[in-house]
C-alpha cells in the first residue's frame, strides 16, 4: 500500500517514526509538538517561499514538527493530518494555554494596542482559540481584551464556545462573497474543499482537506435520477471541485472562475459546464 504523502510525513530521506512498519526510510523522527502562533501559516510543498502552497495552518493549530532546516519546519497538522513546510517563526514549542474564548466572527484583526486605530499585528480566522489575560479595557466605547501571547482584540468578536451554524449550507453561506484562494480556508480566501472543511467545522465536525479525500469519506453516496432528489447539505463532487447543495436548486461553492464564493443555480452550471447528473458524485452527510 502506498501512503499518501499529503497525510503522512514521508520524504526520501526521513519519515515519521510511527510509520516505521509501513515505509522504509534512511531515518525516522519523532514529531515534536508545537502550535501555530500566527493567524495564517502557509504550508508549502517544499522549503521555499516560492514553492506551491498546499494548505494553510491557522492560529492555535497543533502540529508535529519532524524536521527543521533553515527558515522552515516540516510539519504535520494534528487537526487534519496535512503535511507541509511552514515558516519556523510561525511556530512555538510550548504547551498551549487553555482557551478562554474563540473567534466567533469570520475573522478578527489583532492590534498592537487596545485601539482599532493602532498597528495591526495579524488576522485571526474564525474558530481560533484565544487565551485572554485581561479584560475591562476600553477605547472610544469599544471593549477590548489582552491576549496571553501579544496583542489585543475587540471583545465583541469573541465567544466562550466555538462558533456554530444550524447546518452545513448555513455555515457555507457565511462566506458568500469571500475571494477564492487556492489552498485557502479562511475569510481572506478559500478554495472549494477549504469552504467545505470550514463549514463542517461550524458543526463541530472534522473532515479531510482535499476534494478527493472528502469524496471518499463524508456521509453516504447517493444515486440521483433528478436534481429534485437532492437534499439541503448534500455534497456534489466533480473532478477537482465540490459544491454544497443549499436547496431550491442552488449550490454554494468557491468558484475559481470568477474567484469568489458564490451561490448558483445548479441547472445553469450544468448547462454552462455541459455536464449531467452522471458527471457528479453526491455524498449525503449523516
Amino acid at each position: 500500500m502506498t501512503l499518501d504523502p499529503r497525510l503522512n510525513a514521508i520524504r526520501d530521506d526521513l519519515a515519521d517514526i510511527a510509520l516505521r512498519d509501513s515505509v522504509a526510510a534512511p531515518r525516522y523522527a519523532q514529531g515534536r509538538p508545537a502550535r501555530v502562533v500566527v493567524g495564517l501559516a502557509p504550508a508549502h510543498h517544499a522549503p521555499d517561499p516560492n514553492a506551491a502552497i498546499d494548505t494553510f495552518y491557522h492560529y492555535g493549530e497543533l502540529v508535529h514538527v519532524f524536521d527543521e532546516g533553515g527558515a522552515y519546519a516540516w510539519c504535520q497538522s494534528r487537526r487534519d493530518s496535512y503535511v507541509g513546510y511552514v515558516d519556523a517563526s510561525a511556530l512555538i514549542f510550548a504547551d498551549p494555554p487553555a482557551p478562554t474564548h474563540y473567534i466567533a466572527a469570520l475573522g478578527a484583526y489583532r492590534y498592537a494596542e487596545a485601539d482599532l486605530r493602532s498597528a495591526i499585528i495579524d488576522f485571526l480566522p474564525r474558530h481560533s482559540p484565544i487565551a485572554v489575560t485581561e479584560t475591562g479595557l476600553e477605547c472610544r466605547g469599544t471593549p477590548y481584551v489582552r491576549l496571553h501571547d501579544r496583542g489585543f482584540l475587540p471583545a465583541g468578536c469573541l465567544s466562550a464556545e466555538p462558533p456554530r451554524s444550524p447546518d452545513l449550507a448555513a455555515a457555507a453561506a457565511l462566506y458568500l462573497g469571500c475571494p477564492y484562494l487556492w489552498a485557502g480556508r479562511s475569510f481572506l480566501g478559500l478554495d472549494c474543499s477549504g469552504l467545505v472543511q470550514e463549514a463542517f467545522r461550524d458543526l463541530g465536525q472534522a473532515v479531510p482537506r482535499d476534494t478527493d479525500m472528502q469524496r471518499e469519506v463524508i456521509g453516504e453516496r447517493i444515486e440521483l435520477a433528478h436534481i429534485s432528489d437532492l437534499q439541503r447539505n448534500d455534497l456534489i463532487f466533480m473532478p477537482g471541485h465540490v459544491m454544497i447543495y443549499a436547496g431550491d436548486g442552488t449550490v454554494i461553492h468557491a468558484s475559481g472562475g470568477d474567484m469568489t464564493v458564490r451561490q448558483d443555480r445548479l441547472a445553469e452550471l450544468m448547462r454552462e459546464w455541459n455536464c449531467g447528473l452522471g458527471d457528479f458524485t453526491v455524498r449525503r452527510p449523516g
